[in-house]
């Protein structure tokens, strides 16, 4: 019997090849990283041009209004006690008791260069009333309020997206609205928190501080106690549409063919989605809201967290699919490794490492293939294309690498299940943690039912019984 060096023994060379395998997978997540990179660079482009085309078109619309602004004297006692007030002018701004909006969205697309960009188009129609608040709780004499300099402000917080004459009827009689909003701004800083998403982009959740808009000089008197208004709106726009609930009771109905909104802001809305479109309704009662019914004395109306609306936009797109696919890069790596390398053990073949390292590039090169090819013709058709590109190069590889064609058939099928349902994980949403660890607890197990009869040191046993056999001859 012949003594078997330690790095002839079957197990060293087992265990080191595995050891090299387990390298080549560690080296492999650069490429992954870099690709990971490079998709998120291409959004942030994707984004780029959404906003540019938004700056001609209409960017993220907020409507806020209306409001009603009546100037008043109010009289400041200086330090001298022996002088009279001196008196001075700011405003009151009375918020509406109801207001009703209803509206429909429509959809379209423009394209710019490679980038497909969601745009927007809704018609508004609104109505409600207001009542002067009684001087018991604003604590203003009725002879201070300048009622003759009295205006309506509305707040638009892209005014380039106003698509169309607007015809504001106060009190049954027609008024004229200008640009500006009396020195008004409405401050919407909000605290929402982004949603946790699987692949983040740059799109803003929360809205800018508002001080564009329209005014217009209406008439006031005290001996009114109602006011009725109706206005149309018709607003150009992108990624959403958000709204102010000002009044003591806002109701805001919305309806669009659009499939996929997000609905967003403090306050959700009763609705019915399916893929013919959306029809959604907020009632937001005095109670709900951090708003008071008049602010004095302050030419900021803050907003809060009260804003509330529907963001239009493209949910999952090529760009976030590619992104998803990438990060499971490393799971296609090691099954595809494990099938050869079971294979290399049950053959008995010995499979060098560089060839290893090649499957494994081909692998890597599948992912810029999709994403440069998803940016033309979607990602459905980029993924087909680019999977069975990959698959067909590894097959006819995998002829040369194995003994029979058997072998390269039973690669051949693991790669077409496994780039299938990869893809169907990508296509879930709610179900998609459950379908990968599903699928990661069959794979397991079905590599622990093919190796359980493999002899790992059998070769080395079979070796050294038939060198006592020789010997005993």
């Amino acid at each position: 019997m012949t003594t078997t060096s330690f790095f002839q023994n079957q197990g060293f060379k087992i265990t080191l090849k595995l050891a090299l395998i387990f390298f080549l997978t560690i080296f492999l997540l650069i490429p992954k990283f870099m690709i990971l990179d490079l998709v998120q660079e291409r959004q942030r482009l994707s984004e780029s041009v959404t906003n540019e085309v938004a700056k001609g078109w209409g960017n993220k619309q907020t409507h806020t209004g209306p409001a009603l602004v009546i100037p008043y004297y109010h009289y400041i006692q200086g330090e001298d006690k022996t002088k009279p007030p001196v008196r001075s002018k700011t405003q009151l701004i009375v918020f509406p008791e109801t207001l009703s909006i209803n509206g429909k969205i429509e959809t379209e697309s423009k394209y710019r260069s490679l980038y497909k960009v969601l745009l927007y188009n809704t018609g508004l129609n609104i109505k409600g009333n207001f009542k002067l608040p009684d001087a018991s709780l604003t604590n203003i004499k009725n002879e201070d309020l300048l009622l003759d300099e009295a205006t309506l402000i509305m707040g638009v917080s892209d005014p380039k997206g106003i698509n169309g004459e607007i015809s504001l009827t106060w009190n049954g009689k027609p008024a004229s609205l200008n640009p500006g909003m009396a020195d008004i701004r409405f401050l919407t800083d909000q605290n929402n928190e982004k949603p946790v998403a699987e692949f983040t982009t740059n799109y803003d959740h929360n809205s800018p501080n508002i001080n564009t808009g329209l005014q217009a000089k209406i008439v006031l008197d005290a001996s009114t106690q109602k006011y009725d208004f109706t206005y149309n709106l018709d607003l150009r726009g992108s990624k959403s549409l958000l709204f102010a609930p000002l009044a003591k009771s806002t109701t805001v109905h919305l309806n669009s063919e659009f499939p996929d909104p997000v609905f967003s802001g403090g306050f959700l809305p009763d609705h019915t989605t399916n893929d013919k479109g959306f029809d959604a309704k907020w009632n937001v009662f005095e109670y709900n809201k951090s708003i008071p019914a008049f602010i004095k004395d302050n030419a900021q109306i803050s907003l809060g967290d009260n804003l509330f609306g529907v963001d239009i936009r493209v949910l999952i797109d090529n760009y976030a699919k590619t992104y998803r696919a990438g990060k499971y890069m490393i799971l296609f790596v090691i099954l595809t490794f494990l099938v050869v390398f079971l294979t290399e053990i049950v053959e008995r073949i010995n499979i060098h490492i560089f060839q290893y390292t090649l499957i494994g590039l081909a692998l890597a090169i599948f992912f810029t293939l999709l994403l440069s090819i998803s940016e033309f013709w979607g990602f459905d058709v980029a993924y087909s294309g680019s999977a069975a590109a990959t698959i067909g190069l590894i097959f006819l590889y995998s002829l040369g690498m194995f003994r029979n064609k058997k072998s390269s058939i039973l690669l051949l099928g693991l790669l077409v299940t496994l780039f299938s349902y990869i893809y169907i994980i990508i296509q879930l949403e709610k179900t998609a943690l459950l379908a990968g660890s599903v699928g990661l607890f069959v794979i397991i197990a079905a590599t622990m039912y093919v190796t359980r009869k493999i002899k790992w040191f059998e070769a080395e046993v079979t070796n050294d019984i038939a060198e006592e056999k020789n010997e005993i001859k």
